[in-house]
């Protein structure tokens, strides 16, 4: 079997792997879609080492091989990846504060024992069992290959208060910024501004609900942006994962008011403290979800309130999975490309 690798810059290899087999923590799940995350692009354009196992963290699929050990997933069941429960006796877990479980955080960073041999560009995959979701059934499989990363913007909002009537800009309409406006636009969000310099992009914003999209290399965007915030932003999330980015969310936010980080930088971000410490800002940031985090995502989605076939803009076979990642970052109209290992190309 072979599974698609992040193996130096802007490099992708197709590598061998042994067959998955169940065992008492894994289950076999054969995989329909992976989204290609922001995550795995970032890798393949820095050529920094990444993780074998979180190399595709965006997928659904089919148990084929049950574990061996009972844990409530039977042969033909459809999943998608997540993360575990709280084990309630690490370090975090005896304190308290079961939201930063170390074990769930090792699970999901794929470190701990019982971590996949490779990501989920793949046709199938021996997965921990703990970390498996049931897949509501009337979500399309490009639907479900999506939760994972509506499961993040939903744990970024939560993580962030938003109140009814708040006004709320979103920084950056890639996947994760767009899922995240629709979920502080279900918060209770008033005023939505979203900042994205392309086009399509822009529209994908309009039809979620946003009520200016504004592009920042446009000539007036400078007094626009200055007419939208001048009675204040109540919220800014940082979801473009730009250096730059990060001061300009506490410039655009009112004194007193709350910036989520939720995009990953790729650099050292230059700040001006004096500037957060008048503001008096509350800073959040966010990083993957919690397990209730899914069960949440999993809702809004089954029930039409969060918008995820809109986002899946190609699909291409595994054999063509090289253009695809170069082509997801040369071309920003891409918005979320699927994988579909079953098809040959």
């Amino acid at each position: 079997m072979q599974a698609a690798l992040v193996t130096g810059k802007e490099t992708l290899e197709l590598v061998e792997m042994p067959d998955p087999s169940p065992s008492s923590h894994h289950t076999v799940v054969d995989i329909s879609y992976c989204g290609i995350c922001g995550t795995d692009l970032h890798a393949y354009l820095s050529g920094e080492p990444y993780n074998p196992s979180i190399c595709g963290h965006e997928w659904v699929g089919h148990v084929s091989a049950e574990a061996t050990a009972n844990h409530g997933y039977k042969e033909g069941d459809r999943v998608a990846i997540g993360v575990g429960t709280a084990c309630g006796t690490c370090a975090s877990c005896a304190r308290g504060d079961a939201a930063h479980c170390e074990v769930v955080f090792a699970g999901a960073a794929g470190r701990d024992e019982h971590a996949a041999q490779h990501g989920g560009f793949a046709s199938s995959i021996a997965f921990p069992t703990t970390r498996l979701y049931h897949v509501p059934h009337h979500l399309s499989d490009e639907e479900a290959s999506i939760l994972e990363p509506a499961t993040v913007a939903v744990h970024a909002v939560r993580r962030t208060t938003v109140n009814l009537g708040d006004s709320v800009l979103v920084i950056g309409g890639g996947p994760i910024g767009l899922l995240v406006a629709q979920c502080a636009k279900l918060s209770g969000a008033g005023k939505m501004i979203v900042v994205e310099p392309e086009s399509g992009r822009r529209e994908l914003a309009a039809s979620f609900g946003a009520d200016l999209i504004l592009d920042p290399g446009a000539t007036a965007f400078p007094d626009q942006l200055a007419s939208a915030t001048q009675a204040g932003i109540d919220v800014v999330f940082e979801c473009a994962g730009i250096a730059t980015t990060v001061q300009q969310s506490v410039d655009w936010v009112r004194r007193g008011g709350r910036v989520s980080l939720v995009g990953v930088a790729n650099g050292p971000a230059t700040i001006i403290p004096a500037l957060w410490l008048v503001k008096e800002i509350k800073l959040t940031t966010s990083l993957a979800y919690l397990r209730e985090d899914f069960e949440i995502a999993k809702g809004l989605a089954a029930d039409g309130s969060l918008n995820l076939s809109a986002l899946h803009t190609s699909t291409v076979p595994l054999s063509e999975i090289q253009g695809a990642f170069a082509k997801l970052a040369r071309e920003p109209s891409e918005v979320k490309i699927l994988v579909d290992p079953r098809t040959s190309g």
